[in-house]
């Protein structure tokens, strides 16, 4: 789907939390929207064309650590364009754009509409917003957006035998889609990805390797019978001095023979 509004239930029970006053953060979103990243980047999406937003600073920091723990070291997947709160991104814009809404517990600053307005009209090309969906269905302000949102399944939607930017659907057309069912099934499909990914990149490097040295042994072939042939060469050569010292030899035996005679 172009875009999504993906429901995130509270990831070990815990839903929102406070370390410090009005520092709001969500750990199971942080997870599940840098899993939804990597799942993108394994799929081709460059990591430029990707940003991720969220409602709260603290919410912003959170995403940043995990991203730094899990991916950023690892040049496969790096580290997206852009990890800031939606207030800061006024006026960007980015082909794939991901939202944290963090709060479980209340509607908090999101409730103004025009920063709702900001936060769904970044993406060019696809928004997927990850929130508690109970909570912001049922409030008045924003309720209309949120039921165009509800109108597509709830769920994140993957099609894991694309990559981009090739797909054999016609734009709008949904095809076999994987429902992910939270965070946990994420992270399991997330890691059978990377698996087959490492496979795929074991036997490409294995396949050059090869090609490699078939092509050093054929370099060693060649040298060996240039060797040969010089060495034939050579042969060749002092075969036709012996030969010719021979014969000047006997010139020479002949011219003495004479005058006796």
């Amino acid at each position: 789907y172009e875009f999504q509004l993906i429901d995130v239930g509270k990831f070990n029970g815990v839903g929102e939390t406070q370390p410090s006053p009005y520092f709001y953060q969500n750990l199971g979103e942080a997870e599940y929207i840098v899993a939804c990243f990597m799942y993108m980047r394994l799929q081709g999406y460059p990591a430029s064309k990707i940003s991720i937003l969220t409602t709260y600073n603290g919410q912003k920091h959170l995403i940043r650590d995990v991203i730094k723990q899990r991916c950023g070291w690892n040049p496969i997947f790096g580290e997206p364009s852009t990890i800031t709160t939606v207030d800061r991104f006024q006026g960007q814009q980015n082909d794939y754009i991901l939202v944290s809404l963090v709060k479980t517990e209340n509607i908090g600053h999101i409730r103004d509409v025009r920063r709702l307005v900001v936060a769904c009209s970044r993406a060019r090309l696809g928004l997927y917003i990850f929130g508690h969906h109970p909570l912001f269905a049922n409030c008045f302000e924003i309720a209309p957006t949120f039921r165009v949102l509800a109108s597509l399944p709830t769920q994140l939607a993957l099609e894991p035998s694309e990559k981009w930017p090739d797909t054999i659907r016609p734009s709008g057309q949904v095809g076999a889609p994987l429902y992910i069912r939270g965070v946990e099934h994420m992270w399991a499909v997330l890691q059978a990805l990377m698996q087959q990914t490492y496979l795929e990149e074991v036997s490409k490097a294995q396949e050059e390797y090869e090609k490699a040295m078939a092509k050093i042994r054929e370099q060693q072939a060649e040298e060996a019978g240039e060797g040969e042939d010089d060495d034939d060469e050579g042969e060749d050569g002092e075969d036709a001095e012996m030969a010719d010292g021979e014969a000047d030899g006997d010139e020479a035996a002949a011219g003495d023979a004479a005058p006796e005679a």
